[in-house]
C-alpha cells in the first residue's frame, strides 16, 4: 500500500497537499452522488420523505379555512387514507398536547439547527413536538388547528442531501485526508527524528536519520545526517588533538621531574615537584575525560550489585571508609567499565571532601538507582548545575582543599550517565554532605538497545 502511495503521489509536500484536495473533491462528488441515488431509488438507507408529508399538509391547510365543517372532515379523512398523518383538533386540545409532550432530544434539536427544513409555514404555523416527535401546528381558524404528526426525523430526511450537507461532507473529507497526510508525511517522520535525537547525543555513529518521505522531509533528514557527520568529525579532531597534546606532555614532565629531583635546595625542589604532580594530575584527568568521549564500549548484561561491591572492596582494601548498602545481586544492562569509572570517581570525590562514603543500590520500578553519599561540606543548590560542566570549579569549601581536582570528575560521571540514557541528581545529605544519585533506565530502554 505504501509503495502504491509513493508511485501515485507527487514527491513534494506542496504537490501532495494539492493531490489530497483533488482527491477529497472527487470523493465528495462520488459519495454524494451515491447517496442521492440511494435515496431516490429507495435503497437500504431509511430516509424519510419530508416534502411528501409536509407539502400535502400545507396544501390541505390552505383549503380548510374556506371549507364547511363537513367538507373539512371529508378532506382530512381522504388525506389520512393517503397516509398523511393529519388531525383537526380544537386550539385548546392542541395547546394541551403540545404542553404535556416531552421536548425533542438534544440530537434532534442539533439536527434541526444544522439541517433546517426548506418549507415555509403559513402565518401562525409553528414547528412543535407532540409525544416527543417533530410535528406542525397549522391554524385553520380561531377555534381549530390542523396538527401534522410524526414528521420524518430531521436528520434522516431528504433535506439532509442539500448544499449544507455537501459543505460539511467536503470539510470533513478534506479534514480526514489532510490529517492522514499530516500524520504520515509530517508528524511521524519528525517524531522519529526527535526520538532518535533523544535516544543519543545526535552525533554518534549509530545516529542515522532515514532519508525517506516527501522531498522536504528527506532533505531535512539528509541535512541532519550531514550536520551529524561534520560535528562528529569536529569532535573527533578535537579529541585526537587534545589527547595527543596531553600524551606528549608526559615526556617533558618526566624529564623535568628527574632534573628537579637533583636540585640541592630542598624547599625549592619540593615546590617544583608539587607543581609537576599537579600538572600530571591535570593530564591524567583530561585523558580520562577524552577517553570517555571516545569510548566505544557496548551495553552488556551485568550484575550491577557485584560491580558496586567490587568498588567498595577496592577502597576498603587500602583503608578508606567506604560502605555498600544494597542487594547481593541485581542484574541490569549497562556499560560495565564506564559505570565502574563513574562510581569510582564519585567515591574519590566523596573521600576528598569528607571522611567516608556510602554506595547505595536499589531498583525503582523499571529503573536502577545508585547513590554515593558523603559527609563533606556539600554543594549549594545554585551551583549544582555548574559543577557538571567540564573544568568547572567552585568557590565554596569543596574547591578550597589541597585535594581539589580540576573540575572533570563530575563531568566524566555526567557523560557516562548520559551515555546510559539516565539522569544524574545532586541532593543534600543529612545531617551534612552530598548525595550524587544516578538513575539508569530499564535495560529495554537503554540507548543502543531500542
Amino acid at each position: 500500500m505504501s509503495g502504491l502511495w509513493r508511485r501515485v503521489t507527487p514527491r513534494t509536500m506542496r504537490g501532495q497537499i494539492l493531490f489530497i484536495i483533488v482527491l477529497a473533491i472527487a470523493a465528495v462528488v462520488l459519495v454524494g452522488r451515491a447517496l442521492e441515488d440511494e435515496v431516490k431509488e429507495g435503497g437500504y438507507i431509511p430516509v424519510g420523505d419530508i416534502d411528501g408529508t409536509v407539502d400535502p399538509a400545507l396544501a390541505i391547510a390552505s383549503l380548510l379555512p374556506a371549507s364547511t365543517p363537513a367538507e373539512r372532515a371529508l378532506i382530512v379523512a381522504r388525506a389520512r387514507q393517503t397516509k398523511v398523518n393529519i388531525e383537526l383538533v380544537s386550539a385548546e386540545t392542541a395547546a394541551r398536547l403540545i404542553a404535556r409532550s416531552p421536548p425533542l432530544s438534544r440530537s434532534e434539536r442539533i439536527a434541526a439547527f444544522l439541517f433546517p427544513p426548506d418549507y415555509k409555514l403559513p402565518a401562525g404555523g409553528q414547528r412543535v413536538a407532540i409525544d416527543g416527535r417533530p410535528a406542525l401546528s397549522l391554524p385553520v381558524d380561531d377555534q381549530t388547528v390542523l396538527l401534522v404528526r410524526n414528521l420524518p426525523d430531521t436528520f434522516l430526511s431528504d433535506d439532509l442531501f442539500g448544499p449544507l450537507t455537501y459543505y460539511i461532507l467536503s470539510f470533513m473529507t478534506l479534514l480526514v485526508f489532510l490529517s492522514f497526510f499530516a500524520v504520515r508525511s509530517v508528524t511521524t517522520p519528525l517524531a522519529r527524528m526527535s526520538a532518535e535525537l533523544n535516544r543519543s547525543d545526535g552525533v554518534r555513529k549509530d545516529t542515522v536519520f532515514a532519508e525517506t518521505g516527501t522531498e522536504e522531509v528527506a532533505h531535512l533528514a539528509r541535512a541532519l545526517n550531514g550536520m551529524r557527520i561534520r560535528i562528529r568529525e569536529m569532535v573527533d579532531t578535537r579529541t585526537r588533538m587534545l589527547r595527543s597534546v596531553s600524551h606528549d606532555l608526559r615526556t617533558p614532565l618526566t624529564r623535568l621531574r628527574l632534573r628537579t629531583e637533583r636540585l640541592d635546595d630542598g624547599d625549592l625542589r619540593q615546590l617544583m615537584i608539587s607543581d609537576i604532580d599537579q600538572i600530571n594530575r591535570l593530564v591524567e584527568e583530561t585523558l580520562d575525560y577524552l577517553r570517555i568521549d571516545a569510548s566505544g564500549e557496548e551495553f552488556e548484561r551485568a550484575d550491577i550489585a557485584s560491580l558496586m561491591q567490587t568498588i567498595q572492596a577496592d577502597f576498603a582494601d587500602v583503608g578508606f571508609a567506604v560502605r555498600y548498602e544494597g542487594p547481593d545481586r541485581l542484574a541490569g544492562t549497562c556499560k560495565p567499565n564506564a559505570l565502574v569509572r563513574a562510581v569510582t570517581n564519585l567515591c574519590d570525590n566523596a573521600l576528598k571532601f569528607g571522611t567516608q562514603a556510602t554506595i547505595s543500590l536499589a531498583r525503582e520500578g523499571d529503573a536502577i538507582r545508585i547513590d554515593v553519599a558523603d559527609d563533606g561540606p556539600g554543594i549549594q543548590a545554585d551551583q549544582r548545575k555548574t559543577v557538571l560542566e567540564p573544568f568547572a570549579k567552585l568557590d565554596a569549601s569543596r574547591a578550597e582543599t589541597k585535594t581539589a581536582g580540576f573540575g572533570l570528575g563530575l563531568s566524566i560521571v555526567a557523560d557516562i550517565v548520559r551515555a546510559h540514557g539516565g539522569d544524574l541528581e545532586l541532593l543534600d545529605n543529612h545531617p551534612g554532605g552530598l548525595i550524587v544519585r544516578l538513575v539508569l533506565p530499564s535495560p529495554s530502554l537503554a540507548p543502543g538497545r531500542r
